[in-house]
């Protein structure tokens, strides 16, 4: 683990993802024979292998997929012979991939090799267009709308960008994304107003917002960037920090609200993780 710098939180940065991108889309409404303990399936004269798919992500990050191929009807009966057997070890799968992955285009149908390194394990891709580069973990991870174990910097509309706290569940709105974790939600809006100046913007934004005592807000300026906040708390069980970053004609609102008050931290150390442009 790293330390965050604006607050000291630890941020899980290393290790390995598990994601199971399920059955192929063909296969809805189809009852496939299922063979080798259903890690093989034959529908008429097209099947399906279950292999895993290991990508390398940049900071130390492996994400691994549990992904289908497409074989012969023939190739599939032969795996099923040898599956869990002795002669597994020495299986090896040609056909093609059968998903396709954003952020990624044209997987679907890609020839792929997959082979067993180690009895026990499903049969892993050794040819395929992901291995061999390492990808920006960022990237690739903000494609995927699900709970994480790790925390991202979410790329969002344009060029903003936020870190999604690792355990946060991201949601779609009409206008903008939500994260959802015990506890904790995020409320992240894009604005843009063409031509305005950040203070006028930004004082735009402020109307009709609550007034707040000075030590409950803050108004930091970095060149051509304004980072303001206030906070307050509703009751004993609710804690609402809204902050906004504010550019040129364009503005980011970040709402973080939680329940437990020590969590002021971490609305600050989301605030202070928004950035704009690479």
């Amino acid at each position: 683990m790293t330390a965050c710098q604006c607050c000291g939180a630890e941020i899980d940065e290393s290790g390995a993802l598990d994601l199971n991108l399920g059955l192929p889309p063909e296969l809805d409404g189809v009852s496939p024979e299922r063979l080798a303990g259903g890690n093989v399936l034959l529908a008429g004269d097209v099947a399906y292998a279950r292999c895993v798919l290991p990508v390398e992500l940049t900071g130390d990050l492996e994400l691994w997929f549990g992904a289908w191929m497409r074989i012969t009807a023939g190739d599939a009966r032969r795996a099923d012979a040898v599956w869990g057997g002795p002669g597994y070890t020495s299986l090896r799968l040609t056909g093609t991939f059968a998903h396709d992955i954003k952020p990624w285009d044209d997987l679907d149908g890609a020839e792929v090799v997959a082979e067993v390194h180690e009895p026990g394990y499903l049969p892993e891709f050794v040819e395929h267009p992901l291995l061999g580069t390492t990808w920006d973990r960022d990237e690739v991870l903000s494609a995927f709308l699900v709970e994480l174990p790790v925390s991202i910097q979410q790329k969002l509309i344009g060029a903003w960008s936020i870190e999604r706290t690792g355990g946060m569940t991201p949601h779609l709105l009409e206008d903008g994304l939500r994260f959802v974790g015990p506890g904790r939600t995020v409320f992240i809006d894009v604005r843009r107003a063409p031509g305005v100046p950040p203070d006028r913007f930004l004082e735009m934004a402020l109307d009709g917002a609550p007034d707040v005592p000075e030590d409950q807000r803050f108004l930091a300026r970095d060149g051509a960037e304004l980072r303001h906040a206030l906070w307050l708390t509703t009751g004993t069980a609710r804690h609402e920090f809204f902050g906004h970053v504010v550019r040129f004609g364009d503005m980011l609102l970040v709402t973080c609200i939680h329940d437990d008050p020590a969590d002021h931290a971490w609305a600050r150390h989301v605030l202070n993780t928004v950035r704009y442009g690479a």
